[in-house]
């Protein structure tokens, strides 16, 4: 299992944008009985409390689906295996702050330990495994120079938002100055901070008649497409190394089923706390939600056909699933392999059917298993 962290609050960044915009709306006449934003830089990333409740509940939904699995496990490290990444609000434990702080790991196990048999919190502490800062197996682009070079500073990405920005969110600037008098008016980029304070307002507050006033329906489509179109070149189909980047987590994935089923292992379970760009890197590998044309800057953004929505793939409380099935036939043993994407199965292109045979979904993944990581991150 592989969860992404709920709802959370803005980030450093997205606090200053948002610090920015108050100064700039600060005489408008709309926006002067509105909440000021209510995030300081100490809250930057935290999960909020209906972050909390949704890994509580993810974790709660899976002790469902697998209630006959987990009644019969007795908690141990041996047996299920806990790895986040070297990031304080993923492991289980922040023991970075000295008052208390509600982590992913925390909240989902605490969903998932609630009314099980010896699987506790307190329990699970010692055997979380904290991945380095260079992590190739969930923080893959942080690991990997040939990656910042070529992918997040691509010159490619930076023009395509560029043109992007210029063509759509200039016009959507334009239109809610003049409406409010905004004096200067806005730049083209205060669109894309309106659109995150609106989102956020949302997640956090519940309220769509602040920010997200601001915006007409067309203008959520564009701005949605901006992000996709920026995670699409960051973390996937934009760039063809992006399809190679999670070779060493399905590499360690095939590794220890094999081992398990050859009896070298005594693994039944593995929990693996991670990021949106993990999920993203998981499933472009495997070439899923990948559209025919490119997201480039001058696609028809309204495209309700499109596969590739962040949105969809990798949200608050994202998550993947691949399950093991053993199945015997006249006495003859086929493993199968399913994947999950946010608790629905999914068909690996590839395969015929949501169950794909091991060794298929191995043969699909090819030289991606045993991969030289540090020679193909190469500058």
């Amino acid at each position: 299992m592989i969860p992404f962290l709920g709802a959370r609050c803005p980030s450093a960044g997205d606090i200053r944008k948002f610090d920015v915009l108050d100064k700039l709306f600060e005489n408008a006449s709309l926006s002067k009985d509105w909440q000021r934003s209510p995030f300081g830089q100490s809250q930057a990333s935290l999960l909020t409390q209906r972050g909390e409740r949704e890994l509580y509940l993810l974790g709660k939904r899976s002790r469902k689906r697998y209630s006959k699995f987990w009644s019969n496990i007795t908690y141990d490290a041996n047996v299920v295996e806990f790895k986040s990444t070297q990031v304080s609000r993923y492991s289980v434990i922040d023991r970075k702050r000295t008052s208390p702080v509600r982590t992913i790991g925390d909240c989902l196990l605490h969903g998932l330990a609630h009314g099980l048999r010896d699987i506790r919190r307190d329990n699970v502490t010692a055997g979380i495994h904290t991945l380095q800062a260079s992590d190739e197996e969930l923080l893959m682009h942080h690991a990997c120079p040939l990656w910042t070079a070529t992918v997040e500073n691509s010159s490619v990405l930076k023009e395509q938002v560029e043109i992007y920005i210029h063509t759509h969110l200039s016009k959507i600037a334009r239109r809610i100055s003049n409406q409010l008098g905004i004096r200067p008016p806005l730049e083209a980029i205060h669109a894309e901070h309106i659109y995150r304070a609106c989102s956020y307002a949302v997640t956090y507050s519940g309220r769509i008649d602040t920010w997200c006033s601001l915006l007409e329906e067309e203008d959520f489509l564009k701005l949605e497409y901006l992000h996709d179109m920026i995670k699409y070149y960051g973390f996937s189909y934009g760039s063809p190394l992006n399809a190679r980047m999670a070779c060493q987590f399905y590499t360690g994935l095939v590794k220890s089923v094999d081992d398990f089923l050859d009896g070298k292992s005594s693994i039944k379970s593995m929990m693996k706390f991670a990021h949106a760009e993990t999920i993203i890197f998981l499933t472009t590998i495997l070439g899923l939600f990948k559209d025919d044309y490119p997201l480039d800057a001058d696609r028809f953004y309204r495209s309700k056909s499109r596969k590739f929505r962040t949105s969809k793939i990798a949200p608050f409380a994202s998550n993947i699933y691949f399950e093991i099935y053993n199945c015997t036939d006249n006495y003859e043993s086929t493993i199968f392999i399913q994947m999950l994407v946010n608790e629905k199965p999914v068909v690996i292109p590839g395969c015929v059917y949501t169950f794909c045979s091991w060794d298929r979904f191995k043969q699909l993944l090819g030289s991606n298993i045993g991969c030289d990581f540090d020679e193909m991150c190469k500058l």
